[in-house]
Order: C-alpha cells, then structure tokens, then sequence
C-alpha cells in the first residue's frame, strides 16, 4: 500500500496534522515510518511491565508529545490518559493504560509496516 491509502487509516485528523507539516507530506510520511524504531516507542515497550513509575511517566510524556505532532491520535489519548494515572498514582489504572497504548502502537507498527 501507499503512504495516501495508509494515511486516513492512521491518522484521523489530516487536515491538521499536514498543516502541522507545512503542507508537506513527504516530510510527514518520513516522520510516519520512523514511528517503529523510535526511541521513546521502543523504550516504552521495554518498560512497560517494569512497575518504573518516574521512567513510565518521562517516557509516555515525550511519546505523547510525538503522537500528537504526528496526529496519532489514539496513540495520543492513551499516553495522555497514562501519564495523568501515572502523576496521580492511579498504578491499576496505569498498568491498564499501558496496554492500551501498547495495543495503539502495534496497530501503528502494523500499518506502517504496510506502506511500499
């Protein structure tokens, strides 16, 4: 599949994230496939079962950040949600928000992985 038949699939609000861009999409589409290998993505994966609060939170904030900019949106609802657990000491809910970040990523990974 292409970048533009993936696009819609992974990101909901299109309009916004290409202004983000500057209107350029082969920027954006290069930032998109870095997704899988990135740093915080893969950290986060890492520690995920690891009980590290103050890691999990610094982590989830900055991979937060990353979605957002790139329109991840689901992504970028479940690091939000996990972060304000995490700063509130909620770990049940916490530990539940971290799978369903790690669900949103691998959803992305698959996808991506996708694109030709």
């Amino acid at each position: 599949m292409t970048f533009n038949e993936i696009f819609p699939l992974i990101i909901p609000q299109q309009e916004e994230t290409v202004k983000r861009f500057s209107g350029n999409l082969d920027l954006l589409e290069m930032f998109v496939k870095k997704f899988p290998a990135d740093k915080n993505w893969t950290r986060f994966k890492q520690i995920a079962n690891d009980d590290n609060w103050a890691e999990m939170e610094v982590v989830s904030h900055t991979l937060k950040g990353y979605a957002g900019n790139i329109g991840f949106e689901a992504l970028f609802e479940g690091c939000k949600d996990l972060v304000v657990a995490v700063r509130q000491k909620e770990y049940e809910k916490a530990k539940e928000l971290i799978q369903v970040v790690l669900n949103a990523g691998a959803e992305l990974e698959e996808k991506i992985s996708q694109i030709d």
